[in-house]
């Protein structure tokens, strides 16, 4: 199980961890060790969660990169109208892709920020002790 996909999969579907938990029947933190990989699902569970993404289970069981859905009906005609919605559909989930990368970067940014802050502290300390015991 991957759980980096469980979280794409998730966010794709601009569900909570407490979304998926409450309809899972768990805590939040519970489906969080899922989506950390620090827990193993049983078969009925994973059903379940595969249900609730939308994906067959297979597709969570896969290490391949998550593939995303879209479905239409192969009775159906696109009308104008229709085609307009889908691209809007499209061009929402561009749009949140691109929220979730700027997220990611800004975060990425911040903690390497926070590795430099610590260094610094880190050699502080490291000259204190150094003259302390000198």
């Amino acid at each position: 199980m991957n759980g980096q996909k469980l979280r794409i999969l998730r966010e794709f579907r601009n569900y909570s961890q407490a979304h998926i938990a409450c309809k899972l029947g768990i805590s939040q933190n519970a489906y969080s060790r899922i989506e950390n990989n620090q827990t193993k699902l049983t078969t009925e569970r994973l059903q379940k969660l595969a249900d609730i993404l939308g994906v067959p289970p297979e597709e969570l069981l896969s290490e391949k990169d998550p593939i995303i859905h879209f479905s239409f009906s192969r009775y159906e005609a696109l009308s104008g109208e229709k085609e307009e919605r889908y691209q809007e559909m499209i061009e929402n989930t561009r749009q949140h892709f691109t929220q979730v990368i700027c997220s990611k970067d800004e975060k990425i940014a911040y903690l390497e920020n926070e590795i430099n802050t610590l260094r610094k502290e880190r050699k502080k300390i490291i000259q204190m002790i150094e003259r302390l015991t000198s």
